[in-house]
């Protein structure tokens, strides 16, 4: 294909090559239409740095079935040394990428990575992708990415790995149709008009040079018809042949070549001749994919089936020696093979959750399912129950209790008490995370009843876990532990490591939420995060992170809850847990407002609000989180946010959930001075506090109890036996509060001192973006007689996001424009001194550490255009 118009992005990719070269590793991302030539560009910018470089290339599949990290496995069989041959017993994903990420580190030259149509990628493969790029700066490589933007509207996968991407080590090419005067100038040459070449291909390059190519008389109306036009042209060998090979979206490899039989090897022979079939990574395949899905779209469906069995009949044998179970289920749905999709998507599914694809395991096993015409009882429950674990993990509650609920159905009618408990068991872990408590502990007595009076058991042993976590959840401390504790004696005798983790998981999470006992409860849960790594147990370490994160948020200790829940989110993504990415994201929302980071707080909350998918029990969380803020602001459209978030929260019977709502809407009171919070939802509360044996003598709840109900907590004190103090010491501490990194507690507190004290507030609640919260002690300071408040946040600062100053927005701009500290200074008429300032502030509001990133950065929040 001629490359018109495409030397600037040649000469881009040479520029980021160079700073590979000088161990600044990047990442460069070209998209475009089909056919907009992606592809084209890409090799001939490797050609231009073949003798410098190492240059490797993978490509992603169009099948039902994504093969698992198939660019991957593309690439490891290209690098000299033993990747590929150890790839398949490295066990566990992370480990992988890191081997792959350090074989590349090694090499002599600057390497070359291309990953061609990631539209096409399984969800392991955009894994790699996210944790590659994270890392591509401390690698000289330079990481190529090529998709088909049209490909990737809506909720395609590839736009979450998007959203994670680190701006500053990524470029990005949009290759755009060629102009009307370059198909003139290709069209002429050929004798064509170019005005009607460009007409009909709207400038799309593949499109022009397949009409130039003179494959079809005249000009077509399309590529398609110009396609088919040659297809019916063909022998009745060649059309055979192609009719083969559109079947065939991975391409066919060349050890299978010669399985294809002889009557197709002329054809083939004179199709690459031609070039209409090309070698690509080793695999016989259409020059174009447009060429392919023409032929392919053509076929009567009766073909198609009948396409797909043959290649079924011609591989299968090999497909299994190979492990390609993924392309057996591929074929077999197309042929409408119904025993072998049930033989063989079950396997395939067990392969994808091995390494975390838990997304596509969901899919494999549901494919099995719909697939199924017998009627084996055995074979259905099995089916059911793991298609509704692999939804429980991927956020898909309501499907999981829907098919765990058939596969309970089939069981009472069985006499296996240990399948029938551990599926009622299973069941009140899904009902609980639907919010459905009275249905969850129901399910969990039930569990342990039915195997009350059998033998020991692993499932025995995980009913036993299951009710020590609702204790947990419940706050009753000693029946945790009680539960917890049967379980383990039973898991030591059974040797049953999961069930293990599982239970130390309740105890330390229990244990660290008391102050005496926290430091055992890390350690246990470390434990039981040992053992689950052990194991490559997926879930229960991402429980553990869960657990560590989020009872540090509860108990202020920020750094560790920073550090687990980083990791437990980020393990999360790398394995499909989206049902434990998003809770620990909602505690992640909270960890960010209570340590002042408000905008990441409220980013972070108005994701999981607007996944429609968020389950109740998450959602309560980001509610509370984003209506707090909002509240603290003055914004108008809070009501809506606290009302569903104590609707969700009342109805989990839980005072974890509850306690943050009802607090939240008494801070809510004291900002606007209306009385909202009704006398039955606090004596419910406060009924709950008591009862739970978890001291809870000093949370937020009584502070603001205290300040907006002191007559209603006098008059419930005296029927509590003083178990309720009437002062709480929670924010009395302005220097702990700072200490422990809670600015807008530090203020709050700050503000029962002196005069300076309560200055020193204010700012601090203005500098938070506070402005209701603001207004409200500037007005109590007034009406106290109280001179020099500080002046609040300006209109100008408050118009951006990251609340610059006005003059930072002057200097903003200017460094936009590329030109130095001494030139801002003169044309703001300030000392370049105070330009230093302004900077300094400037990379702190925007959180990035140079000039170029903070514009880039300012431009996304839409304060520079």
């Amino acid at each position: 294909m001629e490359l018109l118009e495409r030397d600037a992005f040649i000469d881009l990719l040479d520029k980021q090559f160079t700073k590979t070269s000088s161990g600044d590793g990047n990442c460069v991302f070209i998209t475009g239409e089909a056919g907009i030539g992606k592809s084209s560009l890409v090799r001939k910018f490797l050609k231009t740095v073949d003798k410098v470089s190492t240059q490797y290339i993978g490509s992603c599949d169009l099948l039902f079935t994504p093969r698992p990290l198939a660019p991957l496995y593309d690439i490891a069989s290209q690098i000299e040394g033993d990747l590929f041959d150890s790839i398949n017993s490295i066990p566990s994903r992370s480990e992988l990428f890191l081997k792959f990420a350090q074989e590349l580190s090694n090499k002599d030259k600057p390497a070359i990575v291309v990953f061609e149509d990631v539209h096409w990628a399984d969800e392991a493969t955009l894994d790699f992708i996210k944790f590659f790029v994270r890392r591509i700066s401390r690698i000289q490589c330079l990481f190529i990415l090529t998709w088909r933007d049209e490909d990737i509207m809506g909720n395609h996968p590839l736009r979450n790995v998007l959203g994670h991407i680190v701006q500053g080590t990524v470029t990005r090419i949009h290759l755009a149709p060629l102009s009307l005067q370059a198909v003139q100038q290709m069209a002429e040459k050929r004798g064509y008009n170019g005005e009607e070449v460009y007409s009909i291909s709207n400038g799309n390059p593949f499109y022009v040079n397949e009409i130039l190519a003179n494959y079809s008389p005249g000009v077509p109306d399309n590529v398609k018809d110009s396609v088919l036009v040659i297809y019916n042209d063909l022998s009745d060998e060649t059309r055979d042949t192609w009719q083969l090979m559109s079947v065939i979206p991975e391409g066919l490899e060349f050890q299978r070549f010669t399985g294809i039989g002889d009557s197709y090897v002329d054809a083939i022979s004179n199709c690459m001749a031609k070039k209409i079939l090309i070698v690509k990574n080793e695999k016989l395949s259409f020059k174009h994919e447009l060429y392919r899905r023409a032929i392919e779209e053509s076929l009567s469906p009766f073909k198609r089936i009948e396409l797909n069995k043959k290649i079924l009949e011609l591989f299968l044998q090999s497909f299994e020696e190979q492990g390609e179970v993924e392309r057996i289920v591929q074929y077999a749905k197309n042929a409408n093979e119904y025993d072998l999709v049930v033989k063989y998507a079950p396997l395939a599914a067990q392969k994808s959750a091995s390494v975390g694809s838990h997304i596509e395991a969901a899919k494999l096993y549901l494919s099995a399912i719909e697939y199924y015409q017998g009627n084996d009882k055995e074979l259905l429950v099995d089916l059911y129950e793991k298609y509704a674990y692999e939804c429980y993990l991927i956020n898909q509650i309501k499907d999981a209790i829907i098919y765990e609920a058939k596969a309970l159905n089939i069981l009472k009618e069985q006499d296996n008490l240990e399948k029938l408990s551990n599926c009622m068991r299973f069941l009140s872990r899904l009902w609980w995370f639907d919010s459905g408590r009275k249905l969850a502990e129901s399910y969990a007595e039930q569990a342990i009843k039915v195997l009350e009076s059998q033998p020991s058991s692993s499932a025995k042993a995980m009913a036993y876990t299951n009710m020590s976590f609702l204790k947990m959840q419940s706050d009753q401390t000693g029946e945790c532990i009680y539960w917890a504790e049967k379980a383990i004696a039973l898991t030591k005798e059974l040797h049953d490591d999961e069930t293990l983790a599982y239970a130390l998981n309740c105890i330390g999470y229990t244990k660290m939420l008391n102050k005496e006992s926290m430091q055992d409860g890390i350690a246990i849960l470390n434990q039981s995060l040992a053992i689950a790594e052990k194991n490559s147990y997926h879930e229960h370490i991402a429980r553990a992170y869960n657990a560590l994160g989020s009872n540090a948020v509860s108990m202020k200790e920020y750094a560790i809850a920073r550090e687990n829940l980083d990791k437990g989110i980020n393990y999360c993504e790398e394995n499909d847990l989206d049902s434990l990415r998003l809770y620990m994201s909602s505690w992640k929302a909270r960890l960010e407002l209570e340590t002042g980071n408000w905008k990441e707080a409220e980013d972070i909350s108005t994701g999981i609000i607007n996944d429609e998918a968020v389950l109740s029990i998450i959602k309560i969380g980001a509610l509370t989180v984003l209506a707090t803020i909002k509240m603290r602001r003055g914004d108008t459209d809070i009501l809506p946010l606290l009302e569903e978030a104590k609707e969700k929260a009342f109805k989990t019977h839980e005072l974890q959930r509850m306690l943050p709502v009802i607090t939240a809407w008494l801070e809510y009171e004291w900002i606007t001075g209306n009385k909202l919070v009704t006398e039955d939802d606090l004596d419910k509360t406060i009924s709950m506090i008591n009862e739970a044996e978890r001291k809870l003598s000093k949370c937020n709840f009584f502070y603001w109890l205290s300040k907006t109900r002191m007559q209603y907590l006098l008059a419930k004190q005296k029927n509590k036996n003083n178990k309720i103090s009437i002062v709480t010491e929670t924010l009395k501490d302005a220097d702990v509060w700072q200490k422990l990194g809670c600015p807008y507690e530090q203020a709050l507190a700050l503000f029962e001192g002196d005069d300076e004290d309560k200055r020193k507030a204010i700012s601090i609640i203005h500098t938070l973006g506070g402005n209701a919260v603001y207004e409200k002690l500037k007005l109590d300071m007034r009406n106290s007689g109280i001179k020099s408040i500080p002046r609040g946040i300006r209109k100008t600062t408050q118009a951006n996001p990251a609340l610059l100053t006005g003059r930072e927005l002057d200097v903003l701009s200017l460094l936009q424009e590329g030109i130095q500290n001494k030139e801002i200074a003169a044309r703001l008429y300030i000392s370049a001194k105070t330009v230093d300032h302004h900077i300094s502030s400037i990379l702190f509001k925007l959180d990035t550490n140079s000039r170029t990133k903070a514009v880039t950065e300012a431009i996304r929040l839409g304060i520079l255009k």
